[in-house]
């Protein structure tokens, strides 16, 4: 009886393996089938990523460990930052209206502080997001992660050359991120979708929607 053949994919599973993040390298069928296979010995998985064959080849050559010898990680590589930006202080406009006829002024000033102590900065390997006034607080999404970018602009913000970018991620801390009330932005819109297929190719991997 002939055998069938079984064509085998890699995985590259990120799982958390008491409070430490971890990574494991499976071949499998599919996806869910490498989730399985982490979660068989005892991994919380986090995400699955296939691992691009194509790419993989033209970066290792014939002869190379498909187990081993990946594409070089981007994080290994010098970090450079590609934009930074807040939001314009348009954002606060109902409150200044506000505060001329209810709120009081040190609210006023506190949201505006707040606004400008809004940093928000994309590099070649990740998106952040820097807030507060005395403490700062830092959230980052990695590029790869980045699933979906969204435009807005009210005709308000058409008015003032504004706009809104939303990010739409596979992380689970940080789902959505809003970039409020940005110059120009369309251009960091395309910067962030180009640096994401950049970061994919240089992990040679493109990410799986398990849901």
């Amino acid at each position: 009886m002939k055998q069938r053949e079984v064509a085998m994919t890699r995985y590259r599973v990120h799982c958390r393996d008491m409070n430490e993040d971890i990574v494991k390298l499976f071949e499998a069928e599919s996806g869910d089938e490498a989730r399985q296979m982490a979660v068989a010995i005892g991994l919380d998985v986090v995400a699955v990523e296939v691992i691009d064959d194509s790419v993989s080849a033209e970066r290792d050559g014939a002869g190379s460990n498909p187990l081993t010898d990946l594409p070089p990680d981007p994080r290994d590589l010098p970090e450079e930052e590609l934009w930074q930006g807040s939001p314009s202080q348009w954002t606060n406009f109902w409150w200044y209206v506000a505060c001329v006829l209810v709120v009081p002024i040190p609210i006023a000033i506190w949201k505006t502080l707040s606004t400008a102590k809004t940093d928000f900065a994309i590099t070649t390997q990740r998106l952040t997001l820097e807030t507060g006034v005395f403490t700062r607080d830092l959230e980052e999404i990695e590029l790869y992660r980045i699933k979906d970018t969204q435009l807005r602009r009210s005709f308000i913000q058409r008015l003032l050359s504004l706009g809104t970018v939303t990010v739409i991620s596979s992380d689970e801390s940080m789902p959505t991120l809003e970039i409020p009330s940005i110059k120009s932005p369309g251009e960091v819109r395309q910067k962030i979708r180009e640096n994401v297929e950049l970061v994919r190719r240089a992990r040679g991997v493109r990410e799986l929607d398990m849901n």
